[in-house]
C-alpha cells in the first residue's frame, strides 16, 4: 500500500542503546519522504531530556536500555501527555519483550516494530518496511488523516504541531446517525475487532462487560507472539478469564478468547448456544486475525451475535458487520475522540452498518446490556 507523505516533514527522535541500530533507523527514517530525524539518544535518561528539549513529533523507542529503560521513558513523559510525542516501540521480539511491549502500549505507545526475535536475527529490510508503515500510522494521527490512503492527490493536509493532543486531530463533525438495532433476546456471542490502539482500548471495553454471560471473541491485529501476552495481561488487569484461542476450543461464557496472531478464526455452531473456534493460517486476508472472517462466521453460526469495532486503520470488519446488520444484529463502533485511529470504526459507520457509536466504557456497558448481564 502506498501512503501519501505528510505535507510538512514530521520530526523523529531515534532512541536505542545500539549505535548500529540508531544509524540504521536514522537511515530508514531519513530516506522516507515526509519525515526528518531531529536527534538521537543512546539511553533512557538522554531520551527524556531530548524529548523535552527537541519536542519531536514521533519517537522510535527501544525497551532494553541502560540508565532508564523504555518503560521508564514512557512513564517519565506520560504526565505531560498534552505535549508528548507519538511513540513507536522498536524492540527485540522475544517472549519477555512481548510482555514489555504490551506494557508500553498501555502506557501510551501507539505501535511497535520487532527488530529481532527468538527465531531470527535482525532483518533491516523487514524493519524498514514495518517502520515506514508505523510512521504512516503516526502521521495519520498527527495530521488527522485517520484512514490511509485518504487525502486527494494534492496531499495538502496540514501537519499538526507536536504540542497538540492526538485526540484533537479526529474529525470534528459528528458521526452519521446510527442504524437502529431491533429489540432481541440476550446475545449469545460477542465478537470484537481492533487494531492500532486496541491493546489500550480493550481493557476499557471489557471491564464493564466481563464476566460476560456469553462468550467473547476478539480479533486483534497483532503478531503471533503478542496474542498470548495480550491475553495474559488482560486477565491480570481485569481479573477475569482471558485465553488465547486454540483450534477446536469450545467457547465458554464468562471467558474472553483472543484469536492467535497470524491466524484467522471462525465461529462454528456445535449445538444451540454452544460454539467452537476453528483456526486457519491460510487465506488472502491482509490482517490475520481477520475481523471480516470472524464477523461473517458469527452471522452464519450464532442466533443473536453482537459486534464491536474498535480503534484501527483501514476497513477490516466492515464487510463482516454488513453480514451481521443484514440479519438485524447490533454492531457498535468506537467514537472518534476516543480512538487512536478511527479508520475501522469510521469505515463501518460510513457503510451504514453501525447501530451505535460509543466511547469504550459506554460501549462495554452497552454490550453488557445486550448480553443480558445483570447491572
Amino acid at each position: 500500500m502506498t501512503f501519501c507523505p505528510p505535507a510538512h516533514p514530521l520530526t523523529v527522535l531515534i532512541v536505542d542503546d545500539s549505535a548500529f541500530m540508531r544509524a540504521s533507523l536514522k537511515h530508514i527514517v531519513g530516506a522516507t519522504p515526509g519525515y526528518a530525524v531531529i536527534g538521537e539518544a543512546g539511553d533512557g535518561r538522554a531520551a527524556v531530556e531530548a524529548i523535552r528539549r527537541l519536542r519531536p513529533d514521533i519517537v522510535t523507542l527501544d525497551i532494553d536500555m541502560p540508565v532508564l529503560d523504555g518503560i521508564g521513558v514512557l512513564k517519565a513523559i506520560r504526565p505531560a501527555a498534552g505535549v508528548a510525542p507519538l511513540v513507536v516501540m522498536v524492540s527485540a521480539f522475544t517472549t519477555q519483550g512481548a510482555d514489555l511491549t504490551l506494557t508500553a502500549l498501555g502506557l501510551g505507545a501507539i505501535d511497535f516494530v520487532p527488530k529481532a526475535s527468538e527465531h531470527f536475527k535482525t532483518d533491516l529490510a523487514q524493519v524498514g518496511d514495518l517502520l515506514r508503515s508505523k510512521l504512516a500510522t503516526a502521521a495519520a494521527v498527527l495530521t488527522g488523516r485517520d484512514r490511509l490512503p485518504h487525502p486527494p492527490a494534492s496531499c495538502t493536509a496540514p501537519a499538526r504541531s507536536a504540542a497538540a493532543h492526538p485526540a484533537a486531530t479526529h474529525p470534528a463533525t459528528p458521526p452519521p446517525a446510527p442504524r437502529p438495532a431491533p429489540a432481541r433476546g440476550p446475545a449469545d456471542i460477542v465478537v470484537i475487532a481492533s487494531s492500532t490502539g486496541g491493546p489500550q482500548t480493550l481493557p476499557e471495553v471489557l471491564r464493564p462487560l466481563c464476566p460476560c454471560p456469553a462468550p467473547v471473541v476478539v480479533a486483534q491485529h497483532i503478531p503471533a507472539m503478542f496474542s498470548r501476552s495480550l491475553a495474559s495481561s488482560l486477565a491480570a488487569a481485569l481479573g477475569v478469564a482471558v485465553v488465547e484461542a486454540e483450534d477446536g476450543m469450545v467457547l465458554a461464557a464468562g471467558t474472553v478468547h483472543i484469536l492467535p496472531g497470524g491466524c484467522n478464526g471462525e465461529i462454528q455452531r456445535l449445538r444451540p448456544g454452544v460454539f467452537a473456534i476453528k483456526l486457519s493460517e491460510g487465506g488472502n486476508a491482509v490482517h490475520r486475525p481477520n475481523a471480516d472472517i470472524l464477523f461473517r462466521s458469527a452471522a452464519l453460526s450464532a442466533r443473536r451475535p453482537v459486534a464491536a469495532i474498535l480503534s484501527g486503520m483501514g476497513s477490516d470488519g466492515t464487510e463482516g458487520a454488513r453480514a451481521l446488520a443484514q440479519r438485524g444484529c447490533a454492531v457498535l463502533a468506537q467514537t472518534p475522540e476516543s480512538a487512536v485511529i478511527w479508520g475501522m470504526p469510521r469505515a463501518a459507520i460510513d457503510a451504514g452498518v453501525v447501530a451505535e457509536v460509543l466511547d469504550p466504557a459506554d460501549l462495554g456497558r452497552r454490550l453488557a446490556m445486550l448480553t443480558g448481564k445483570a447491572p
